[in-house]
């Protein structure tokens, strides 16, 4: 018998050497593996987990996770079952000794019924502290920076990472965010907040609206911002917009380009056209020159070019400049507005959205957008200038395609269909009713520039017009009329503006009208 305790003492002994040496859990695999619990081929979980991967380490972690969940699950349900049973034990107690089932269906209903109020009643109290939390989250989020722009304008503001190198690489200004856009601009930080919210309604309009009449007949809207609107607009182009290259086929807007460059490009290719066909002497060149005409020109304009440019476009441009999807849409908020109608409610004028966010006609940021926007329609034009003989230039929404060869081969159908399909893949639309093609018997003119001779020239009519104004003025003058400021102002222009196009050709009548400007 001592022997047998002895022995007993002596294997427990062991037990507890062997679980302290290898753990608790090892050893008791080893006593399965040993009584044949556990097969011995077959590789313990531990044994498992040192040589197992990442994926399958990621299984077993999930399946622990759905396992502890099941568990959870199972032990709310016994929870319920024990609440459940022990309302029963209740119930048999308070019942137990009476057989009125109607007393007993009308407690128990009241019963249920105060239960269910409480519980809607505790919901409720829990959704308006969840409302509350939200409210007061949102009030704490819109202080540190802008959060909502406007529906259908906002969906980027998550996106508050800047390209930086592609920024410095283009020499454009770092802007990290609203605090920093609103320093940059020079304003206010709350007035920045209210010129980049989105309104389909309102009673303060950051614009002043008018139309003036067009040349053919309409009236082209036009949209001029605001003083504060203006200056962050301007500061938008100077620091920004004129930094990013365009391209060399444009002629609007740009410094050191007008129409005048746009129509002379033409000339110039005519130009280039004569020396080529002529290897003699530069005489002899030049009276092949003045010789040479303009087969075809073909004059296009672009649909409600402005209008086409819309918020989503102008905030790509910001974006592919490198600004982050945050300070684009803020940018593309302030160089943007929608149509407004005035409508009066109550007696208060209110100002109505009657579009989508497009691109103003009045503001300083726009025609500079329009010629980036158009970056790539020019290059894919100009690409395809070459390929039939013709010269293309952009002036705004005036396009034109000058051909100086006689070319019989040339399909004008499928050219324009061409043209049509870039623009269509641009995102514009040819303006069909304004489509014009001149011949060389025609005056050809590009944004009001004759280009018929070799060299570019105002209408004959246009000449005609100040020449009669210089007349009647010098009349006035001799016979002791006080002239007008209004004309004096008016010659004064149409003066400057001939010498602008082409002062050697139109010296004599500069002369006349300089000295008419200068005796008076």
């Amino acid at each position: 018998m001592i022997e047998n305790q002895e022995t007993l003492k002596n294997k427990r002994q062991d037990y507890r050497e062997k679980v302290n040496q290898i753990g608790k859990k090892e050893f008791t695999l080893l006593k399965m593996q040993e009584y044949g619990f556990w097969p011995k081929n077959l590789p313990t979980p531990y044994e498992k987990q040192e040589n197992e991967t990442k994926e399958e380490y990621a299984q077993r972690k999930n399946l622990i996770k759905e396992y502890e969940k099941i568990i959870n699950e199972i032990s709310d349900l016994y929870g319920e079952k024990d609440k459940i049973n022990e309302k029963l034990r209740e119930l048999k107690k308070k019942y137990d000794e009476t057989w009125d089932y109607e007393k007993i269906r009308i407690d128990v209903s009241k019963t249920i019924m105060e239960e269910s109020i409480a519980r809607r009643k505790e919901r409720k109290e829990q959704r308006e502290l969840e409302k509350r939390q939200k409210s007061e989250a949102w009030v704490k989020e819109k202080a540190k920076g802008i959060v909502f722009i406007g529906k259908g304008y906002s969906n980027l503001l998550y996106d508050k990472q800047n390209d930086e190198d592609k920024l410095l690489s283009q020499e454009l200004p770092l802007i990290e965010d609203d605090k920093a856009l609103a320093e940059f601009l020079g304003i206010e930080y709350k007035k920045l907040r209210f010129l980049v919210y989105h309104r389909d309604v309102v009673t303060v309009d950051h614009y002043h609206r008018f139309s003036i009449p067009k040349k053919k007949g309409g009236e082209r809207n036009i949209a001029a911002p605001k003083s504060i609107l203006k200056n962050a607009q301007r500061k938008i182009l100077e620091e920004i917009l004129s930094k990013v290259p365009v391209s060399d086929y444009a002629h609007g807007f740009l410094k050191g380009k007008s129409v005048v460059s746009g129509a002379k490009a033409h000339v110039a290719a005519k130009a280039d056209l004569g020396e080529k066909a002529s290897g003699v002497e530069k005489t002899h060149d030049e009276e092949k020159v003045s010789g040479e005409k303009t087969q075809l020109l073909i004059n296009m304009d672009l649909e409600n070019f402005f209008p086409t440019i819309t918020f989503e476009r102008v905030r790509g441009m910001f974006k592919a400049f490198g600004y982050s999807g945050y300070i684009a849409s803020l940018l593309a908020m302030i160089c943007t507005y929608c149509e407004r109608m005035p409508i009066e409610v109550r007696g208060e004028i209110k100002y109505v959205k009657a579009s989508n966010r497009i691109l103003p006609q009045g503001s300083p940021a726009s025609p500079m957008i329009t010629n980036i926007i158009c970056v790539k329609l020019d290059k894919r034009l100009s690409g395809l200038a070459p390929k039939y003989n013709c010269t293309y230039t952009r002036y705004a929404d005036d396009m034109s395609f000058s051909f100086c060869e006689e070319n019989s081969d040339l399909n004008l159908g499928r050219f324009m269909g061409l043209v049509s399909k870039i623009i269509n893949e641009e995102g514009l639309k040819v303006n069909k009713k304004k489509t014009r093609f001149l011949r060389k018997n025609n005056r050809q003119c590009i944004t009001g520039i004759v280009i018929n001779n070799h060299e570019v020239g105002v209408p004959k009519k246009w000449i005609k017009t100040l020449r009669a104004a210089i007349y009647n003025a010098n009349k006035l003058t001799r016979n002791g009329e006080v002239v007008p400021a209004k004309t004096i102002n008016e010659i004064s222009g149409m003066v400057s503006w001939v010498k602008s196009v082409n002062g050697e050709r139109y010296s004599g009548i500069i002369e006349d009208g300089m000295n008419l400007i200068n005796n008076i």
